[in-house]
């Protein structure tokens, strides 16, 4: 199928649109600098906006997180008081390129400890309920309950379409790589209990004293339900806490869920390792990210 004149004229324009983007971009990166954190700031700014795939989204993303440590690093009485807090708007920034809510929260959080503005809570905003609805309730039991082996109960709860949709929109939240903890593990232990030898009586009759006396399980050992670790045991209990508690959170609660493992309130400090972004590379060169030492390296090779 051929193409009109007027269409091919426009792709033209729109390929030599984003060629000249990409030439303003790489031109920009290349003239950062760390003693300019808003540098670093804008153009995160304009990366995130003409974004159409993961590597413009890791750009910026990377870029957010450079302007913070740098603003961080460099901040000034002037930059503090002034209507443009580099530091607790790349927070901002780096919230909007969050696909969970939960890290949405963290970033909102850090932002208005950096900057009480943003900590205040609209006066327009929409309230939001700190009690818990029915899908979340029927999910934090059916964990509960599977947790102790009482598999029939749990999957009763898990069938409900309710709870299926709120799976669904939380999963990201527990569902992560190295965590024992995820909701299709505590789903396939719902599917193996109760107890197939004692239905979690925890003991059976004794078959070699006639049946008259009763001795403990051999299957659960008079214990029934899944064996975990502590890590994965304290996952879901977060992960209940988050259902459960509504809007009001414990930011100890929601990185336990996301981690497996217990982390600190928002601090600054855990910006850059979180994002996995290496705060010492702060040069762009040749499509490369380097430190001081290696763009001296690089500098003296050219000369």
């Amino acid at each position: 199928m051929r193409l009109s004149r007027a269409c091919s004229v426009v792709i033209f324009l729109l390929y030599a649109s984003c060629a000249s983007s990409q030439s303003d971009f790489q031109r920009r990166l290349e003239a950062l600098a760390p003693s300019d954190p808003k540098g670093y700031f804008l153009l995160a700014e304009d990366v995130a906006d003409q974004a159409r795939g993961v590597e413009e989204t890791q750009l910026a993303r990377k870029l957010y997180v450079l302007a913070f440590v740098l603003a961080q690093k460099n901040q000034t009485k002037d930059d503090a008081e002034s209507q443009f807090p580099i530091a607790a708007s790349a927070c901002l920034g780096l919230a909007d390129l969050e696909p969970t809510e939960a890290r949405k929260r963290w970033l909102h959080a850090l932002a208005g400890r950096l900057d009480e503005r943003y900590a205040a809570r609209r006066w327009d905003s929409e309230s939001q309920s700190d009690t818990p609805n029915e899908a979340a309730l029927l999910l934090a039991e059916a964990i509960g309950l599977a947790l102790s082996g009482d598999g029939s109960l749990a999957r009763e709860r898990f069938d409900d379409p309710r709870v299926k949709a709120l799976i669904e929109e939380t999963r990201d939240i527990i569902d992560r790589p190295g965590n024992e903890a995820s909701t299709s593990a505590i789903q396939r232990e719902a599917e193996i209990w109760p107890c197939p030898e004692c239905g979690n009586a925890r003991g059976v009759p004794d078959r070699s004293e006639g049946g008259q006396v009763r001795r403990l399980c051999s299957t659960c050992r008079g214990n029934p339900g899944p064996v975990i670790s502590r890590d994965a045991l304290v996952a879901y209990l977060a992960y209940q806490s988050v259902l459960l508690r509504g809007t009001q959170k414990s930011w100890s609660a929601e990185l336990v869920v996301g981690h497996g493992r217990t982390l600190l309130d928002p601090e600054p400090s855990e910006v850059a390792p979180s994002m996995g972004v290496d705060p010492t590379k702060v040069f762009y060169r040749d499509g490369q990210w380097l430190d001081n030492r290696e763009l001296m390296e690089l500098q003296e090779n050219g000369e």
